[in-house]
């Protein structure tokens, strides 16, 4: 019995140690998990989170929209610039012509530069400036 009451305690003693040992791994174990405030601060971190992507989603819509607009704006520039380029085709085709027309009337005309102007300055009359000076000298009688 004595060998008996020798082994239980050793074995009291050997399971006191491994519970005292077991003990001190699970103090470990819990003080390495989070509390409370890392809780409430995930929980935070996660609405924070919803409200961000949240604006991401409104932002993201918005520079679709604005994109949208940029294309149709180019589309715009580009049929403005083509019209403008037709115009000026138009325009220089017309000079063309008239210029093809007044050539062959002075080849129609023996040479001569018909007048710009109808009624043409006669040398005989006197001749102002803007201030009311005579630009012809007048004449000695």
């Amino acid at each position: 019995t004595n060998s008996s009451a020798i082994f239980e305690a050793v074995v009291s003693t050997q399971s006191t140690g491994e519970k005292e040992k077991l003990y001190i791994d699970l103090k470990q174990i819990l003080a390495r998990q989070p509390g409370p405030e890392v809780a409430e601060q995930l929980q935070i971190y996660q609405q924070s989170l919803k409200e961000k992507t949240k604006q991401m989603k409104a932002m993201t819509s918005e520079l679709n929209m604005c994109e949208a607009q940029n294309s149709e704006y180019r589309y715009e520039i580009e049929t403005l610039v083509r019209e403008l380029h037709d115009a000026k085709n138009k325009y220089y085709m017309q000079k063309r012509k008239e210029r093809n027309l007044r050539e062959r009337e002075r080849h129609m005309n023996g040479g001569m530069i018909p007048p710009l102007i109808s009624s043409q300055r006669q040398d005989s009359l006197n001749r102002f400036t803007g201030g009311g000076f005579n630009l012809k000298q007048a004449q000695k009688a």
